[in-house]
């Protein structure tokens, strides 16, 4: 029975984001979970290049087994269709790796450990997570391939570090592979506080320079309200190949959201991040997004949240959704 209630432990950390899962399998020592979500969303805006359908298809499973009182195995995979094309596939996560009272240690696509901090005020409806720094295949940040990570908790410090043995996003004439590691922290505080501070550093392409990130967060989270602010700055990150030298980047993020004893939701945020080049500054993000949400039961959910970005030329962005989770 202890080990039956600690691989359901484990199950329940490895979707810790999920609405609900199902269990296809357990047994004493072993244990199957799937989930999953359809979203059907469309985008309203006067750019044709954002206006349309943005519906998608998500599923994962996660699995663990005890191998003994010290030490378990686990894994987790989830992949998503893109319904506006019959070929657009993606694998979002596949790692597995070992855990204990240690903590973990896992290797595969998975998230960095930036995300850690990153996720503070990564939680709007649709939009968001525009200067952080984070993202798919940037620098071992966001969810990457070839990552390997450790994550351990004690009291109330939530402690990972990451090291990405092959970034194949940033691609070397002399054939040599690019790595990127991160490290982060979380405190919670009893009160609904969190304090989250994370670095981040990857190789740059040939003789360009690292792209480098630090953010700092805090983030309240109590009676129904949930507040939090992020800052980050650092340099030569939001080219994705590894081009970019000499700029610097400086980030914010806030959130203000409450949640409503009858389903109903409202949340608001706001993103800018100035891109410095040798002097020359520039907004390359500069938006609030209002939004409200409803749902019906766990499973079932419908929202609405509106981009009023202020960089010129950029059109506003209204989403609406239908989202079912399994």
């Amino acid at each position: 029975m202890k080990h039956a209630a600690l691989t359901t432990a484990i199950l329940a950390s490895l979707f810790s984001g999920a609405v609900s899962a199902a269990t296809v399998y357990e047994d004493d020592t072993h244990k199957v979970d799937v989930k999953g979500r359809a979203v059907g969303m469309y985008y309203a805006s006067d750019d044709d290049s954002e206006q349309g359908d943005q519906s998608y298809f998500r599923i994962g499973a996660a699995a663990s087994t005890q191998v003994n009182e010290q030490l378990y195995g686990l894994m987790k995979y989830e992949i998503e269709f893109d319904s506006k094309s019959e070929d657009s596939f993606d694998t979002r996560l596949g790692y597995a790796g070992l855990g204990g009272d240690w903590g973990e240690v896992t290797y595969g696509r998975q998230y960095g450990a930036y995300t850690l901090v990153s996720d503070f005020t990564d939680v709007l409806y649709e939009f968001g997570a525009d200067a952080s720094g984070t993202g798919t295949d940037r620098f071992g940040t966001g969810k990457s391939t070839g990552v390997l990570k450790y994550t351990g908790e004690f009291n109330g410090l939530t402690l990972e570090a990451g090291y990405q043995l092959e970034n194949d996003k940033v691609e070397n004439t002399d054939g040599d592979d690019a790595t990127s590691y991160g490290v982060a922290a979380k405190y919670a505080l009893p009160m609904g506080i969190n304090l989250g501070a994370a670095y981040n550093q990857g190789e740059g392409k040939d003789d360009s320079d690292d792209a480098k990130m630090t953010a700092l967060s805090v983030a309240y989270d109590a009676n129904n309200i949930y507040a939090a602010v992020l800052f980050t700055t650092g340099e030569n990150w939001k080219n994705k190949d590894g081009s970019e030298s000499n700029t610097d980047y400086d980030g914010y993020e806030a959130v203000l959201g409450y949640s409503f004893d009858n389903g109903f939701s409202v949340l608001g945020g706001y993103n800018f991040l100035e891109k410095d080049t040798g002097g020359t500054t520039e907004d390359k993000t500069d938006y609030f997004t209002v939004g409200a949400q409803y749902k019906f039961n766990k499973q079932l959910r419908t929202f609405a949240e509106y981009k009023i970005d202020n960089i010129d030329g950029n059109e506003d962005v209204l989403a609406v959704a239908l989202r079912y989770d399994f």
